[in-house]
């Protein structure tokens, strides 16, 4: 059989038609949206210039990361396909406060940005990067361990503090906090004070006279959950017997060592979540402010209407709150399966970091999440990545310092 040639101008219109297919193919059929992002300025600034910024767009459903950096002024403007995004940026900012001129460093984020339409503006406000006087979550090893015969094994959780400036710091008065709210679950409380403190369902204290507890520059503690040697009981786990204290509860059957310094429960019992689906603070109280001043005046009640099977029920609850003022470093935990949003202030952490792919992940046990080196001095002093967004400051799914 002969094939027939087709003539030329015929061909080329067949190929055409052909490469507009493949283009439409390429996109799926996703739409495109021509998108303007407005940067809004920190609060109480004047004389506002920015540099170097870079802006990231991450799409939810397919996880397709875009980055731009074409910013005129406060404003830029891409072509993004729709969809439900995660939009983060930094940068560097010069600027007047109080009649000075300044420079620092800029950071935003904001979570489940809908883009749909032919044109979408989002706004996305930043927040002075402060520089890092004190100390930092280096390690939180919330997933506990298990036994030899596949049994969750208890007790041996534990947090590593680490003092990542030049000069001598006191572990005394610190205070380290776990989340009320989960980042598996969000929910509309009122009020919502997340952009100006943290909502705690527990505080713990270090304890201490001020000068108590030294910690030299480059050196870090351990806060275990219980500082005993675990491997007595489950050759899995580890021997925390030199940690600097423990978390303990009277009244309880909790394990006491009373060579290691227990915390001071402010408020509540530390109950480490051991899936991740909390986050935690440290942070220090204004030396004008007492425990029993705490206590009375820094109480948090909040409400919101949880929906299940159609219906709305209202509830409620007391707890604490941790003015974002007072806090030194934060992390935000989760699972991917599961995540919804980050439960500080984006000011606090950006970002979150996990053990375990899925809820109930087995393969989360015995690893921990452990913040990166950002550079090694030649006397082997380490300084910690700190840029305030978990996702790239910490090391998912790593192994325990303890174990190694």
């Amino acid at each position: 059989m002969k094939i027939k040639l087709l003539p030329i101008y015929l061909t080329i219109a067949v190929m055409a038609i052909l490469q507009s297919c493949s283009k439409d193919d390429d996109n799926d059929g996703v739409k495109q949206s021509a998108v303007t992002l407005s940067i809004v300025n920190p609060d109480d600034l004047s004389s506002v210039t920015y540099a170097d910024l870079s802006v990231s767009f991450k799409e939810l459903n397919t996880g397709k990361v875009t980055q731009n950096s074409s910013f005129t002024g406060n404003n830029l403007s891409i072509t993004l396909p729709e969809g439900s995004y995660e939009v983060s940026i930094d940068g560097k900012i010069k600027y007047s406060a109080d009649g000075s001129a300044a420079e620092a460093s800029v950071s935003g984020y904001k979570e489940s940005v809908v883009i749909t339409g032919s044109n979408a503006s989002v706004s996305l406000n930043v927040f002075l990067k402060t520089t890092q006087s004190d100390f930092v979550i280096e390690e939180v090893f919330f997933t506990g361990t298990r036994t030899a015969e596949g049994k969750q094994y208890l007790g041996d959780k534990y947090f590593r503090i680490y003092n990542n400036t030049d000069k001598v710091l006191y572990a005394d008065g610190l205070i380290i906090a776990q989340s009320e709210f989960m980042t598996t679950d969000k929910q509309d409380y009122t009020p919502n004070i997340m952009a100006q403190a943290f909502a705690a369902a527990a505080v713990a204290v270090v304890p201490g006279t001020g000068t108590t507890y030294p910690i030299a520059p480059g050196e870090y503690f351990i806060i275990a959950e219980d500082a005993i040697n675990h491997k007595e009981y489950n050759p899995n786990s580890m021997d925390m017997r030199t940690a600097k204290f423990e978390f303990y509860t009277e009244d309880t059957d909790d394990v006491d060592n009373p060579a290691v310094p227990n915390m001071e429960n402010l408020f509540s019992s530390m109950v480490i979540h051991n899936r991740g689906f909390r986050s935690f603070v440290i942070a220090r109280m204004p030396s004008t402010v007492t425990k029993t001043a705490y206590l009375t005046d820094y109480t948090y009640d909040y409400e919101y209407n949880l929906v299940f099977g159609g219906e709305s029920y209202p509830m409620g609850e007391s707890v604490y709150k941790i003015p974002n003022t007072w806090i030194i470093d934060a992390v935000n935990l989760s699972v991917e399966s599961e995540f919804q949003w980050i439960v500080t202030a984006p000011v606090l952490d950006m970002g979150w970091t996990y053990c375990g792919k899925v809820d109930s992940d087995a393969t989360r046990y015995g690893k921990s999440v452990r913040r990166k080196t950002l550079s090694t001095a030649s006397n082997g002093k380490k300084i910690l990545k700190d840029t305030n967004n978990s996702t790239l400051d910490f090391t998912p799914e790593a192994k325990p310092s303890l174990m190694n």
